[in-house]
């Protein structure tokens, strides 16, 4: 199955979220894990504004008013799409992930596009490596990208929303 190319981040409240969007959609996706949106995050979301359209996807609940408020208060650009609410069959929740793959599309459809979501191989750099490592390389990577900390997966998602290069990368971690 051809999956739907978005240009752009989703912002998503969770990982459920991320779990059932994409499996019909190839874009970068972004959770704040409900009102967890501190001061990093939002520090990352401005960064990443820089070279990425960034497309607000929350449940249309006081939560997600709330986490849609705060993003547009705090970021400029900023992008808004709102389900139908149309639920799947046999869900009594409201959210984003419970949503008809119908009613997230037409939510979605002025972000289509046919252009791949460029994604950067990370794996020839040791970033496994940094979880354990003496030399504080990835404080060093987090820093100079502001980076949000967590496992090597979601630095390697960090850094290609952000379009780092993976040259960029070895360049640093190489101290050149």
């Amino acid at each position: 199955m051809n999956k739907i190319k978005i240009d752009g981040v989703l912002i998503v409240e969770g990982k459920a979220d991320v779990s059932y969007l994409s499996s019909f959609i190839d874009s970068y996706f972004f959770t704040t894990n409900g009102y967890d949106l501190d001061k990093q995050k939002i520090t990352f979301l401005k960064e990443a504004s820089k070279v990425n359209k960034l497309i607000i996807f929350t449940d249309s609940d006081d939560a997600g008013e709330v986490i849609r408020n705060r993003l547009k208060k705090e970021i400029k650009p900023i992008f808004e799409a709102k389900s139908s609410g149309k639920s799947r069959k046999n869900y009594k929740k409201t959210g984003v992930a419970e949503q008809t793959k119908e009613s997230v599309l037409e939510a979605l459809k002025d972000y289509v596009s046919n252009n791949d979501i460029l994604r950067y191989d990370y794996h020839l750099i040791d970033l496994v490596s940094l979880s354990d490592d003496p030399t504080n390389k990835k404080e060093k990577l987090i820093k100079k990208y502001r980076l949000i900390d967590g496992n090597i997966k979601s630095l390697e998602s960090q850094l290609n929303i952000l379009k780092i290069l993976p040259k960029e990368i070895e360049e640093l971690l190489s101290g050149n």
